[in-house]
C-alpha cells in the first residue's frame, strides 16, 4: 500500500533530504561544494498529488515528468506538464506541483545547489524566456537517477555523497540532449539498458545470451560493443557490479560473508572470495577489517 502524507496526499515512493550537518561538510569540501543535491524524490501515483515549494527556498529546482500529465504553478501561471517535459526553476522561487487526473503518472524532483549551481542552471536553461522543455526519454537517465538514490540512501557519509553528486553531473547533462543527439547514441543506450538490467539482477546469475535477448541484439554483437565502449565483457562488468555491492555491504553491515555471497548469487563462499579478490585485490575478510 502506498503511504499517505498527513494531509491525505500520496507520499513520494523514494525521498531523500540532505541533513544540515552534511550540507555544512559539503559547503566546506574542496570538490563537494561545487554541486550537490539537497533533496531528491520520485513521485508515482494514480491519484491526485500536490507539492508546494516556498519562496524562501535557497535551492534550484528540477522537475522531470517521466510519464502521465500534471501541472506546475509559477509566477501565478498554471502551466501543463506532459511526458518528457522538464522544468528548471531558480532559487527563491515559489512553485506548486500537482496533478488533476486519476491516470498513472510519475515525476522526478530534485533540488540542488553549490558554487556552480547558478552556472549549471544557466547551462541547462537554454532559453531564459521559457522554463519548460522537452527531452527525449533515455534509459540511461533513469538508471543514473536510481543509482544516485541508491547511494544517497545507502549510508550518510561524505564518500557516498560525493559519488552520488558526481553521478548527478552526468544526470543533469542528459537534459541537454536533443532528439538528434539521442538517435546518434543508440549503442550507448544499449549499454545503459544492460547495466540497468544487471543492477536489477545482482542477486542472480545472468548469462551473455540472456542479456543479449533482453536488449534484442546478438550475443556476439553485445560482447563486441561492451569491449569497445567499456573495455570489459558484459559478464566481467556484471561481476564487478556484484563485488561493488558486496563491498558496500561489508562496510555498512555485519552480515556474514557467506550470506553476502549467497545474496550476490554465488554458489559458495570460496568462489565469491576468489572473485572479490580479483576485483578488489584483497579478501572480503581483510576488506571488512581494514574498512
Amino acid at each position: 500500500m502506498k503511504q499517505k502524507t498527513p494531509n491525505g496526499q500520496p507520499a513520494a515512493e523514494k525521498d531523500w533530504v540532505l541533513p544540515e550537518r552534511l550540507r555544512s561538510k559539503l559547503d566546506s569540501h574542496p570538490i563537494g561544494k561545487n554541486l550537490y543535491i539537497t533533496e531528491i524524490a520520485f513521485f508515482h501515483e494514480q491519484t491526485t498529488f500536490h507539492k508546494e515549494i516556498l519562496k524562501n527556498n535557497p535551492d534550484y529546482v528540477l522537475i522531470y515528468c517521466v510519464s502521465g500529465t500534471g501541472w506546475y504553478r509559477f509566477n501565478n501561471k498554471k502551466i501543463p506538464l506532459r511526458s518528457n517535459h522538464f522544468v528548471l526553476l531558480p532559487r527563491k522561487t515559489a512553485v506548486e506541483l500537482g496533478t488533476d487526473h486519476s491516470k498513472e503518472w510519475s515525476f522526478y524532483f530534485v533540488k540542488f545547489n553549490g558554487t556552480i549551481g547558478e552556472d549549471m542552471y544557466t547551462y541547462l536553461l537554454r532559453d531564459k524566456s521559457n522554463n519548460n522543455f522537452t527531452t527525449p526519454p533515455l534509459v540511461g537517465r533513469i538508471a543514473q537517477f536510481r543509482d544516485i538514490m541508491h547511494h544517497l540512501n545507502l549510508m550518510e557519509n561524505i564518500e557516498n555523497l560525493l559519488y552520488a553528486n558526481f553521478r548527478f553531473y552526468s544526470f543533469l547533462g542528459t537534459f541537454r540532449l536533443t532528439v538528434f543527439n539521442y538517435l546518434k547514441k543508440d549503442t550507448d543506450n544499449i549499454i545503459e539498458r544492460c547495466i540497468l538490467i544487471m543492477k536489477q539482477h545482482l542477486h542472480e546469475n545472468i548469462t551473455l545470451d540472456q542479456l543479449a535477448k533482453e536488449v534484442c541484439v546478438s550475443a556476439s554483437y553485445l560482447s563486441a560493443l561492451f569491449r569497445q565502449k567499456t573495455h570489459y565483457s558484459p559478464i566481467q562488468l556484471f561481476n564487478s557490479l556484484k563485488i561493488q555491492r558486496a563491498s558496500q555491504m561489508l562496510k555498512s553491515t555485519k552480515t556474514p560473508v557467506k550470506q553476502i555471497a549467497e545474496e550476490m548469487g554465488y554458489t559458495d563462499q570460496y568462489s565469491f572470495s576468489r572473485s572479490f579478490k580479483q576485483v578488489m585485490g584483497t579478501s572480503p575478510k581483510n576488506f571488512r577489517e581494514n574498512k
